[in-house]
């Protein structure tokens, strides 16, 4: 008992006390260094929930059990000290459970969809193949935490795929999209054009890349829309500059639209041809046209978190090297199938599934801002039930907040979304928290009977 004494005598000791508090204090001070430079993931990860913390907060429990151990036996007078203790020890396993248990995401869905899983902020990748493009399976799914372990040349992040491997040698968590598209001799690569469009006030050029298994892409530009297409598509109530695929020939058909679907222009266009779209002054031109394309997408690395950039990683497959970036979808093809790389945020089952009746906005008279927002949605066993700014949905241990909602191009709201919680730990650290306040109450109670009683001593 002797030879632990000594060492049972540090870990209740005042000084060990102060330095647990002083390192709380360099812990905090780092972490919000480190979200103004970053972002509050990047602090999350590697600060807030480092094996620094995680020890610190250790040492904190052990000291709260030394301190409430070397006064036993408890006295009357011990009972605010006790409680107190117990209450941070609680708070704080209330808290592991939520970081470890606890879901934080969103979900998201137009009127009419329904929803059974929930986006978090977690990462992972995963990788599908099919043969015939309609029928995929998983090869892959893995967790992804790359701002805790970064993969390198020397170490890569190694996915076994059969004989190939995808090998991942890079990751940026903020990071710059630039792209270059050039010919390509390869049949199973889609055509790609570049255009301009201007008049006196705009200047935009822009490159379109159809994928060769779509019939259409396009281009969403606010006032107008740029498509192109393997056959002509319905009008969409825009203003619309339509270009229409001939199999091996070097022009274009195009079709313009007008805002009432009405047609307004139509004939052929060949690269570096201009045609009067009639809408604002502006113009059209086909800069470059191209029956095969290849897209190059590269990443070039940020010091720092930006509004624009975005977390990347870059790997090599099949002595290919690609980027790759966040909820972003790379398709590889083969002569005898399909690769489908996907790297994003995790998606969580939930247990049931939701769906959206209606959503409202509510604007401030005479704006056009967002005065309030619901969503009318429909839960099993449940029925009808409203989601608004300041009533949320409580279903199986979930939790489910109005957070905001997507405009198309008019600015009318197409999209509700959600924020989804689920807090195991709520009421552990609601009871931990109780008994810090009780436990100060009781304890300022006996240092006011203590000091009644000197005072009477003293008279």
């Amino acid at each position: 008992m002797a030879k632990l004494k000594k060492p049972f005598n540090i870990l209740a000791s005042i000084r060990l006390a102060v330095f647990i508090i002083l390192a709380m204090a360099v812990i905090a001070a780092v972490g919000t260094i480190t979200e103004a430079r970053y972002d509050a993931e990047v602090a999350q990860k590697l600060v807030y929930q480092s094996v620094y913390m995680y020890t610190v907060m250790g040492l904190l429990i052990i000291t709260l059990i030394a301190v409430m151990v070397d006064r036993w036996p408890w006295k009357q007078h011990h009972a605010g000290f006790v409680l107190a203790h117990v209450g941070i020890i609680t708070l704080l396993f209330g808290a592991w459970l939520t970081q470890r248990y606890g879901v934080d995401g969103s979900v998201a869905f137009e009127t009419g969809q329904e929803r059974n899983s929930v986006t978090v902020k977690d990462r992972e990748i995963l990788v599908y193949s099919t043969l015939d493009g309609n029928n995929f399976s998983k090869m892959y799914q893995g967790p992804e935490d790359f701002i805790r372990h970064p993969p390198s040349e020397k170490f890569p992040y190694i996915i076994h795929l059969g004989d190939e491997d995808i090998r991942i040698v890079q990751f940026e968590n903020f990071a710059f999209k630039e792209s270059e598209v050039s010919a390509s001799d390869a049949e199973q690569d889609g055509p790609a054009i570049r255009f301009q469009l201007e008049n006196p006030n705009v200047n935009l050029t822009q490159w379109i890349r159809r994928d060769a298994r779509r019939d259409s892409m396009d281009v969403d530009l606010g006032p107008a829309k740029v498509v192109l297409a393997t056959e002509l598509p319905a009008p969409s109530g825009r203003n619309e500059v339509v270009l229409v695929e001939k199999p091996k020939s070097d022009d274009l058909d195009y079709v313009i639209y007008n805002k009432d679907n009405s047609v307004r222009k139509k004939g052929h266009v060949r690269q570096s041809e201009t045609v009067e779209t009639g809408w604002m002054g502006m113009k059209f031109r086909l800069l470059r046209y191209m029956q095969h394309a290849k897209e190059k997408v590269t990443f070039t690395p940020s010091p720092t978190a930006s509004p624009i950039s975005t977390p990347a990683i870059r790997f090599t497959f099949h002595g290919e090297e690609f980027w790759l970036g966040l909820d972003t979808v790379m398709r590889y093809f083969q002569k005898d199938g399909m690769y489908l790389i996907s790297y994003g945020h995790k998606r969580l089952q939930l247990p049931f599934a939701l769906k959206l009746h209606q959503f409202k906005v509510g604007m401030y008279e005479g704006t056009d801002r967002a005065a309030s927002y619901e969503s009318l949605v429909e839960a099993p066993g449940r029925g009808l039930v409203t989601i608004s700014m300041n009533e949320p949905l409580k279903y199986q241990g979930f939790t489910f907040y109005q957070s905001s909602f997507e405009k198309d191009e008019k600015g009318e709201p197409v999209a509700s979304i959600l924020s989804v919680n689920r807090d195991p730990g709520r009421w552990v650290k609601y009871l931990g928290s109780m008994l810090i306040v009780f436990g100060s109450i009781v304890l300022f109670y006996f240092k006011r009977v203590q000091w009644a009683k000197a005072l009477r001593g003293k008279s």
